[in-house]
């Protein structure tokens, strides 16, 4: 894809930031919709509600690709109706008005939660482990619903315009570039179990966005974004043992891998993980000077 204009949905937000910087860096020109204004003004920015399609249409004109980040970030973020109506509505008019204004390529933020476990009340056996992208997707909150529901909005806008979409289904995104908070959750690894112990730099989950556009895929793909590794020092099939015993790992799984199977992803995207816990906290949790 010719490197030209690429509008950014929530670009304001913490992922946002890194990836309209991701974008500049590799020489993209980038248009910034989101309710509130950035940080720092790096790129052309409009406050924009996306839940009406005018600044949408008028955005996408011209516009190569649309990465839509924009959302609220978990269940909790807003009443459950609330977090459903605002990320459904936005989804949906960003796929509309990107299929009606002819833009080639969308990539949509998906998640990790998509497969159902992330924010259940109650959590249950998944089929096995690593979880790669052909396991059953089972929502049951507001914000995972949104998710699913996303992803089957893809599926059908594909088969209606002349598109291609990439949904990304981040882990669990950190933010903290020294890790230093990490040592803390290493007490507790059965904790938010439903990420199954996956993670992701957030610079790492910029550069999956710009791979999103640039790679060569038609119709809709869903890929896993995480490290190879998981976030704790302890060998992940001790913990599905203790955890979730009678799970399913699946075969070549060994030492602190992932709870996401990420091999797609590197096959076609090129994804890699270039930023990981190892490089910054040693086995005692003391910080690695830089």
């Amino acid at each position: 894809m010719a490197k030209s204009k690429i509008v950014v949905t929530g670009g304001s937000g913490n992922l946002g930031r890194w990836t309209v910087q991701t974008l500049l860096d590799a020489g993209y020109e980038v248009l910034n919709l989101d309710v509130v204004p950035p940080r720092e003004r790096i790129c052309e920015s409009w406050v924009a509600d996306l839940s009406q399609t005018g600044d949408l249409y008028e955005a996408c004109k011209g516009a190569d690709a649309v990465i839509h980040l924009a959302a609220h970030q978990a269940p909790f973020m807003a009443a459950d109706a609330e977090v459903f109506r605002n990320n459904m509505a936005a989804t949906y008019n960003v796929f509309k008005a990107a299929g009606d204004m002819g833009v080639r390529r969308v990539v949509h933020a998906s998640s990790v939660a998509a497969y159902g476990f992330t924010y259940a009340p109650k959590i249950w056996n998944p089929d096995y482990l690593p979880l790669d992208e052909e396991h059953p997707l089972t929502p049951k909150d507001p914000y995972s619903f949104s998710k699913v529901f996303g992803e089957q909005i893809a599926d059908s806008y594909v088969g209606m315009f002349d598109m291609s979409v990439v949904s990304l289904r981040l882990a669990g995104v950190n933010f903290d570039l020294t890790y230093e908070s990490l040592p803390a959750r290493w007490e507790e690894p059965g904790a938010r179990l439903g990420t199954f112990w996956s993670y992701v730099d957030v610079r790492d989950a910029a550069e999956s966005c710009k791979l999103a556009i640039e790679a060569d895929i038609t119709g809709h793909e869903a890929f896993n974004i995480a490290a190879k590794n998981s976030r704790f020092q302890t060998p992940t099939t001790e913990l599905v043992e203790t955890y979730l015993p009678g799970t399913k790992i699946k075969d070549g799984a060994e030492g602190c891998w992932s709870g996401l199977d990420t091999s797609k992803a590197r096959k076609i995207l090129g994804y890699t993980d270039r930023y990981i816990w190892e490089d910054h906290i040693r086995p005692d949790g003391t910080l690695i000077s830089k």
